[in-house]
């Protein structure tokens, strides 16, 4: 009967454990995350840290707490990141050149070219 109670009482400790783990993890909302967008110019797995420049050539040091969120990841491509408060990257994105493309269903898509532009026609 005194196992059976001190495995309960340590069950219980190790769920409210994990419960406060889980409440501290997911502290970190929306607001406090940056998203940073750019080429990813140095990466080192095993110490935990890499390099991205912006495009207007800002270099941006973060830390690697999780390796798989880069494991399809190379030197050299255009990545979005966003970190915490810390400098942790959180997420990695792909930055892709699709967005800048027009509609690819064989619609033309018109956008007014100018400011005054009242409807976008070409003449």
């Amino acid at each position: 009967m005194l196992i059976a109670m001190r495995i309960y009482s340590l069950a219980a400790v190790l769920a409210a454990a994990s419960v406060a783990g889980a409440a501290a993890g997911a502290e970190v909302t929306e607001k406090e995350l940056h998203e940073v967008s750019g080429t990813l110019s140095k990466l080192d797995l095993s110490s935990g840290r890499g390099l991205l420049t912006t495009d207007l050539g800002r270099p941006i040091h973060f830390e690697v707490p999780k390796a798989y969120l880069f494991e399809n990841v190379t030197v050299g491509a255009r990545i979005a990141l966003q970190l915490d408060e810390y400098g942790r990257a959180v997420k990695v994105m792909d930055s892709s050149v699709p967005d800048l493309i027009g509609p690819q269903n064989g619609e033309e898509h018109r956008r007014p070219l100018a400011a005054g532009s009242d409807d976008g026609a070409r003449p």
